[in-house]
């Protein structure tokens, strides 16, 4: 429910219905007061909905959320809260609840803004998506690589069909494919974005190569590395490198 709909039909209530249950049960309160009570939470939900931020446009940075079903819900919640308060609290209790909530309100107000500006902005660059596959490990092995521009659109894609290998040499050979590509379209801002723990801890120098058969390749991955301006490679989880996944075993099935 929009929360222009819960004003309309708080005021509706208060305009049309006459409450008999609620005054019964509240004596002392007369329909008018009822009434001026209902307005007042009205008056609480629109100024909710004034105070609301604009959701944020598609491709803009991902920063906080706000959900307008959660917003509704709690100022429902406090509608309902200063109702209770008004049949049972006297004039100054209700005042000093109100001003609790007012504090309250602005300390978390603070808190959102202090996360806003710590939040790191990350620039918007073209990103490589990179992948292996083994079917076996080893066995019947492809690489793939998927480069996306800086506005989200797909501009290369690039597969390879490996013969049997392991699946660590796969994603080494996504990883070159992919840095080949991005060399040869003129790129000079990279951000490299893999799902194998093992190459990215390698490639960044976390980890040691151990492996004899794997040192050319991180040779050759790491001098690729060097002909960028700039270049980040971070690790991804499995589900957000989808594309590269795909492009990999459709090199294996398609014999690329």
């Amino acid at each position: 429910m929009a929360k222009s709909v819960l004003a309309d039909l708080l005021r509706f209530i208060a305009a049309n219905e006459e409450l008999p249950r609620s005054l019964a049960r509240y004596p002392g309160h007369t329909r008018d007061t009822l009434g001026k009570v209902l307005d007042a939470a009205a008056d609480r939900i629109e100024a909710l909905d004034a105070d609301a931020p604009a959701p944020t446009p598609s491709g803009a940075s991902k920063g906080l959320k706000v959900r307008k079903g959660s917003e509704v819900e709690r100022a429902a919640a406090r509608a309902a809260e200063e109702l209770q308060e008004s049949m049972e609290l006297s004039k100054a209790e209700r005042e000093a609840r109100r001003r609790e909530r007012a504090a309250a309100a602005e300390v978390e107000k603070q808190e959102v803004a202090a996360a806003a500006v710590a939040a790191p902005v990350r620039p918007l660059r073209t990103r490589l998506y990179c992948d292996g596959a083994a079917r076996g490990n080893p066995g019947p092995a492809g690489a793939g690589a998927v480069i996306v521009s800086p506005a989200g659109h797909i501009v290369a894609k690039v597969g390879k069909f490996l013969g049997d290998e392991t699946n660590n040499v796969a994603e080494y050979t996504g990883l070159i494919l992919g840095l080949k590509r991005a060399k040869a379209m003129g790129i000079k801002e990279l951000e490299v974005l893999a799902d194998s723990e093992l190459v990215v801890r390698q490639v960044n120098g976390e980890y040691a190569v151990k492996a004899e058969h794997l040192q050319p390749l991180h040779a050759e991955a790491v001098s690729l590395l060097k002909a960028f301006d700039q270049i980040e490679l971070r690790h991804i989880p499995r589900e957000e490198n989808a594309q590269a996944d795909a492009m990999s075993n459709r090199a294996i099935d398609e014999r690329l």
